[in-house]
């Protein structure tokens, strides 16, 4: 007898480590006899339907699926109509409606975020996307860290995103649900992906500053020539004002690159192919040590020079290496790289 009892202890103790959590959807659906309702997760990449009724008179329906670790957007589907759940854990939600209600249907229960973001639908569905904007605002604010709030920054109309992310006033907005995001739910793949998103937004702002504030300096300079002044490996002043006349490829670098090597290479072949049509290379190093740029350019037939201090630097708004510029035989700058060679022989064609 202690033997069977510690056995069906055990089977037990199985069953309940083997238990998925689920979480439940009930309610009715009036209008729709005969229609097969559809529960489908609307992960990130992809929509899988989880369950499926054929719906009768009553309208009557109970569907059931895995609840997943962190909350996300499921969605009730009668042909192309469909109500956004949002699914946190073990929810229990129900929702009675019509058919003809069911794309922007507020009646949930158990579901509070399902009823704003229903609330987010009808706004965006009835007004201009301006005044629509205000409403996901102050909805945004108040729920940040929600699932709605991430719903509302991505909604659009008529293929016209409602939040432009390239916007600096608008794109705050992504930034406060990514931070929020990021604070409770960090490894969740929607916060990485968003926070990314973010990231890249905020650098390409970065760039086109950076590419203004360029223009700017180029058209302010009477002689159209950001010139640099520095020594080489013997001492010798060598500016870059001395090769005006030719299509100069201004190189900021380092020895201490990653893959310095094959960019060095990279750098040979350019002026290997197009020295003598009228390119000439003028390398800025921000070596710290001199030794090793000197090691480093020791036997290249090009203008390598080297800076100890960040005034070349902030002259042509460097921030990071690699970084390159072309200037055409006037010196003024025609294009800022960031090692693609294949974009700069392409340039490089068309100023020589």
């Amino acid at each position: 007898m202690k033997r069977i009892g510690i056995f069906f202890a055990l089977c037990l103790l199985l069953t309940a480590c083997n238990h998925t959590p689920q979480f439940e959807v009930t309610g009715t659906i009036t209008g729709a006899d005969g229609e097969t309702l559809y529960l489908e997760h609307t992960a990130l990449m992809q929509t899988d339907i989880i369950d499926s009724c054929v719906l009768n008179a009553d309208g009557n329906y109970t569907l059931h699926g895995t609840a997943p670790e962190y909350p996300d957007f499921y969605r009730l589907r009668i042909g192309q109509k469909y109500a956004v759940l949002v699914i946190d854990s073990l929810d229990h939600i129900a929702l009675h409606t019509t058919l003809d209600s069911l794309p922007v249907t507020e009646q949930f229960t158990g579901s509070e975020q399902s009823v704003l973001v229903a609330q987010l639908r009808n706004s965006l569905r009835n007004q201009p996307i301006d005044a629509h904007r205000q409403f996901a605002q102050e909805i945004i604010m108040a729920h940040p860290q929600s699932m709605v709030a991430y719903y509302a920054v991505f909604q659009s109309k008529q293929g016209v995103p409602v939040f432009d992310m390239y916007e600096p006033q608008q794109r705050k907005y992504y930034q406060v649900v990514a931070t929020s995001m990021h604070v409770w739910m960090p490894d969740y793949v929607r916060t990485t992906t968003l926070y990314a998103q973010v990231l890249d937004a905020m650098n390409a702002e970065r760039k086109a500053q950076n590419d203004m504030m360029m223009r700017q300096y180029i058209e302010e300079s009477e002689s159209a020539f950001l010139d640099i002044a520095l020594p080489n490996i013997y001492g010798d002043t060598c500016r870059l004002s001395e090769h005006r006349g030719k299509v100069i490829l201004l190189d900021f670098s380092s020895s201490q690159m990653e893959q310095g090597n094959a960019y060095v290479l990279a750098l040979r072949e350019l002026d290997n192919k197009y020295h003598k049509r009228g390119l000439d290379i003028y390398s800025v190093s921000i070596d710290p040590v001199k030794l090793y740029w000197e090691s480093w350019v020791r036997n290249l037939p090009w203008t390598c020079v080297r800076t100890e201090t960040t005034a070349p630097l902030i002259t042509y708004n460097v921030g990071a290496v690699p970084t390159l510029f072309l200037l055409d035989r006037k010196g003024q700058v025609c294009g800022r790289y960031d090692g693609d060679f294949k974009q700069i022989e392409k340039e490089l064609k068309r100023l020589l």
